[in-house]
Order: C-alpha cells, then sequence, then structure tokens
C-alpha cells in the first residue's frame, strides 16, 4: 500500500462536460468540444459518497471539486443543484467541500447572477479570459471579447468576486503586461498559463513557447508586479515570490514528494482519473473514481510508476538548484510531456525567474520579512490547480 500523502488537502477537477460554445485554438480539450455528453447524475452521486468516505477514512481538512470543462455553466442550473443535495447528502458528519467552477464567462443570465451571487454552490470563480489575441473565438470564428467584458463588468456590479486565468501563448506572450495590468487595475487575482497542454502536435507548433520566451514574459510581468501601486496578486509570479523571499530569510520549507503530497486529481467524463502530469495518457490512469475507493486510485501501479518518474525528474532537475528546498520542486515533479520537454532542452524556467526576483529585490532593498507577513491570504481555488 502506498504511503499516504502528508498533506490533508484533496481537490478534484471534474470534467462535467467537455461541450463548449467556444473554439479556443489552443484548448487542449479541442477535439472533444462539441461533445454534449454531461457526466450523468447517478455517476455523481457514487463520486461524493467515494470522497465522503475518503475524506472521513483520512480524517481530510478540506475538500475542493472543481467543476471544468468544455464550458460548465452551459450545464443547466437546476443540474448543479441536485448536484449540491447530493453532496450535502453525501458529507454529512465529515468536512463541508468547497465548489469553485471555472468559466469562460459568455453564458449569464439574470438566473446565472441569482445563483452564482448566492454562493451556495460555487465558493470560487474563475475566469478564463486573456485580455488580448485572437483564439478566444465561438463556433463562428468570432471573437467573444467584448460579450465576456460586459459580463465580467456585471461580476463587478454584483461584488460576486472572481478570479481570472489568461494562457501565455504565441499569441498573448507580446503583451503580458497589458493583461497584467488589466487585472491589477481591477484587483482581480490572476494566473498567466503557459501553454502546458495539447490536444494535438499542431498546437504545440503554433501556440508553445521557448524557454526565453517563457521566463522573459514572466520576469516582465514580475516586474510589472514590483512597480504597480496595487500590486494585485499573479500566479505563477505569486508562487515565485514566495520562493524568493524563502530563500533570502532562509527557512526552506518540505520539497514535493509526489507520492505523499499529490492533491490534485483530474476526473473525466467517465470517472477516469489522473494527477496533473500525464492526465489523459491511458498508461497513466489511475482508475475510475465512480468504481473504485479512492485509496485504490493512489496505491494503482500506474500512480506508482509516476511517482517515481516524477522523483527522477525532481532528481535530475532540482537538487542542484539553490533554490531547492526554497521552491519544492513542483513544477519538475508535475510536469507535462510539454513541461517535461522544456526541461530536457532548456532546464527549469523557475529557477531563471525566481533568480531574478531575488536580484531584484536585493537591488531594490525590499523588506522580505514584511512580504513574508503579508503572503498570507485566501486563495480562489478555482485558479489554484496549474501549475
Amino acid at each position: 500500500m502506498a504511503r499516504y500523502r502528508r498533506n490533508k488537502f484533496l481537490t478534484l477537477v471534474v470534467k462535467i462536460s467537455k461541450y463548449c460554445n467556444l473554439r479556443c485554438n489552443y484548448c487542449y480539450e479541442y477535439l472533444e468540444l462539441g461533445n454534449k455528453a454531461r457526466m450523468p447524475l447517478d455517476s455523481i452521486r457514487r463520486l461524493m459518497e467515494n470522497i465522503a468516505r475518503h475524506a472521513t477514512e483520512r480524517d481530510l481538512e478540506r475538500v475542493t471539486l472543481i467543476w471544468h470543462g468544455g464550458e460548465p455553466l452551459l450545464v443547466p442550473l437546476d443540474y448543479y443543484e441536485k448536484i449540491l443535495e447530493m453532496q450535502q447528502e453525501a458529507f454529512v458528519g465529515t468536512v463541508k467541500p468547497n465548489n469553485a467552477v471555472q468559466t469562460n464567462l459568455t453564458v449569464m443570465t439574470d438566473r446565472h447572477i441569482e445563483f452564482l451571487k448566492s454562493g451556495k454552490m460555487f465558493r470560487g470563480i474563475g475566469v478564463s479570459f486573456d485580455v488580448y489575441g485572437n483564439q478566444r473565438v465561438d463556433t463562428q470564428g468570432k471573437l467573444r471579447t467584448d460579450q465576456v467584458l460586459r459580463n465580467m463588468q456585471t461580476l463587478i456590479d454584483e461584488t460576486i468576486p472572481f478570479g481570472a486565468i489568461s494562457v501565455l501563448s504565441r499569441d498573448t506572450a507580446s503583451q503580458v503586461v497589458e493583461i497584467y495590468r488589466f487585472y491589477d487595475q481591477l484587483g482581480v487575482h490572476s494566473r498567466l498559463l503557459p501553454f502546458y497542454m495539447n490536444a494535438t502536435d499542431e498546437q504545440v507548433s503554433r501556440h508553445a513557447l521557448t524557454f526565453e520566451e517563457v521566463t522573459t514574459a514572466l520576469k516582465r510581468v514580475f516586474d510589472a508586479w514590483m512597480s504597480s501601486p496595487t500590486a494585485t496578486p499573479v500566479d505563477p509570479i505569486d508562487e515565485y515570490i514566495e520562493y524568493a523571499v524563502s530563500y533570502l530569510r532562509g527557512r526552506p520549507s518540505e520539497t514535493y514528494e509526489k507520492e505523499l503530497d499529490e492533491g490534485v486529481f483530474i476526473v473525466d467524463l467517465d470517472g477516469g482519473t489522473w494527477g496533473l502530469s500525464e492526465a489523459y495518457d491511458a498508461d497513466y490512469r489511475y482508475g475510475n473514481v465512480f468504481e473504485q475507493p479512492f485509496d485504490q486510485l493512489l496505491d494503482a501501479p500506474s500512480r506508482a510508476r509516476a511517482c517515481r518518474e516524477a522523483d527522477d525528474r525532481i532528481e535530475q532537475n532540482c537538487r542542484t538548484c539553490p533554490y531547492f528546498g526554497h521552491c519544492p520542486g513542483y513544477f519538475a515533479g508535475d510536469a507535462t510531456p510539454e513541461q517535461q520537454a522544456l526541461l530536457k532542452r532548456s532546464g527549469c524556467p523557475v529557477q531563471n525567474v525566481v533568480e531574478h526576483i531575488i536580484h531584484r529585490f536585493k537591488e531594490s532593498g525590499v523588506d522580505v520579512e514584511a512580504l513574508a507577513a503579508a503572503s498570507d491570504k485566501p486563495a480562489n481555488e478555482a485558479l489554484a490547480v496549474a501549475r
């Protein structure tokens, strides 16, 4: 039996439907976006019961379900109300789960506003919006930017908190500072997500960035954050600042060991379950969370293999890094195939950016103790998955 992980947190990215009204060219679900199948309610009930049992047995402190797609807000809201009822029945006597949703924000009726504002289901909302670029188009090839901006303003007017994710690709890299400033001016916590998963080889050639392009873009965003009077958090820069502060204070934390620390899992429409690194690769499928106890998925031979390979990547890429222990090694440990290729070609982008941050902090005389004290803040869990 696998040693159980040290943390007491569990996050499931639940693919409730792959169906979407957009056709973003870089989307790793691109080939499935016309599939109208929906995760059945009886399967979701089994999922809830399974995870609730696991939470009780392992005395978990937090369980989060991130409802993902496709576009999850195309699923009728009464479907989510039924899911919430199932959840409340299943999790009696154990930790109350959190729900979050990742949406393209093109679907917004009065009923959606009422539902989101109530917070009865979704306590975290992540908006997928690049601000610039021309990849986020509908099935007719038309940009939906104006509609998203109107709906974003509605969320602001209705005081519905949200975060945002923008994909960092060849189409957006040149405007990365402008993207950050857009969200900084709104006071919206955002994440820049370098292109990291793909459905086709053509997507890689069209959207993937080189090591230099990724690191230069992230350094530019850090510099924009540092010069901003509001300095709204932006990931992964926020994470990298924590690593830099830890290094400057001389206070390393635990390093990442996948077998003990893995806490985020992807659940596909049929219940197939993976870790982040090799999602949708049949050779690394942990099992089926609809049909198997969760501990059985953690003990799967495919997961043991994924954990060994994660340890190997950390050994190869992190052990000689001066920041290892301050940076836990998440990037190497949970690297997707595209990220693994980047590591082999050019090394670790995290090390490169953290080095820049440390240099800038030393150069400017930043009070790292004050930064450390300010870093303890609540997170929008809809943004917390991708590394």
